[in-house]
């Protein structure tokens, strides 16, 4: 099984179509969004590489290999599992990358199950939490906590520059979103979803001090993106504001529940959202060999994804 660096219109399809059905079985897509997007992309991405197992003609595995993360994702339609079709592409995945981690969104019992019999285990968890929103949190004060130097504002074209030095600077050495990049904000402002006034930008003299970037599923259900911080504007209460912020225009858009996506070693961010009543969803988990050898870096204080 050799891999694709650029998918068919067709393929594209039948893949998208694939995670639909597995998300609609295992209630977890099994492609996060950065993956989705380099399915939906025209043409080849740099360090992206797929492998499709196909039935007749129709896709009915795919895995994915991003050289940015250093990590993969698979999935096989619920109609062909237990046909040795997800090992197949696990194989095909680690002949090119003998060490590589892969991702088990949701971490449901089968998964498990898929990666114990592969020999891999769990090398970090990545915590999906919820709270409601409610009509208190739409009424807050815009910037409670902020310090009196930082103006909260939505974002503009000419702040893009800004944005992508501070997400740099408070995700270095975080394995996703230390890699964003231009590029990445291009393709995330041609989805549907993307509204400036929901990326909340802190800003001081100095420029963008932090932000928060929310979001608005198709269903209401709102998250927060990415929050950051400029490492230079730490331990101002910036955190805590944008996070208010954000819940705040989140609830005044009227979603009625907010999720969030934090790594769970990274227990500063993790007690920044339970204060702030989030409680546990679920948890993703990424599965490496289990010969000790070390998964990708966690992410360092502060950041959210």
């Amino acid at each position: 099984m050799e891999p694709e660096t650029q998918l068919s219109p067709d393929h594209r399809g039948q893949v998208e179509a694939l995670v639909a059905a597995a998300t609609s079985v295992d209630g977890a897509a099994p492609l996060n969004e950065e993956a989705l997007l380099h399915v939906r992309h025209a043409g080849p991405a740099t360090g992206v590489s797929h492998w499709l197992a196909t039935d007749a003609g129709s896709v009915v595995g795919y895995a994915q290999w991003q050289d940015a993360a250093a990590t993969g994702q698979l999935v096989v339609h619920p109609e062909h599992r237990r046909a040795g079709r997800g090992t197949a592409l696990l194989a095909a995945l680690r002949q090119r990358h003998p060490e590589a981690a892969v991702w088990a969104f949701g971490d449901t019992a089968a998964a498990q199950g898929f990666a114990r019999a592969a020999g891999l285990r769990g090398v970090r968890s990545l915590l999906v939490l919820e709270r409601p929103l409610t009509p208190a949190d739409a009424s807050a004060a815009p910037a409670p906590g902020a310090p009196s130097s930082v103006t909260l504002r939505g974002y503009t074209a000419a702040d893009a520059q800004g944005f992508l030095a501070t997400n740099a600077a408070a995700f270095a050495g975080h394995p996703e979103q230390g890699h964003f990049a231009a590029s990445d904000l291009a393709a995330r402002q041609a989805e549907p979803w993307w509204d400036p006034a929901g990326l909340l930008l802190a800003v001081d003299d100095e420029g963008v001090a932090g932000f928060h970037w929310t979001k608005r599923h198709d269903d209401g259900t709102g998250e927060v993106y990415v929050l950051g911080v400029h490492p230079r504007a730490g331990g101002r209460g910036l955190g805590g504001a944008l996070l208010r912020a954000g819940l705040a225009h989140l609830a005044a858009a009227g979603s009625p529940r907010v999720i969030l996506y934090v790594d769970a070693a990274n227990a500063t961010a993790v007690r920044l959202y339970e204060r702030a009543g989030f409680t546990r969803h679920h948890a993703d988990t990424l599965y490496g060999p289990a010969d000790g050898t070390p998964g990708p870096g966690s992410p360092p204080a502060g950041a959210t994804r």
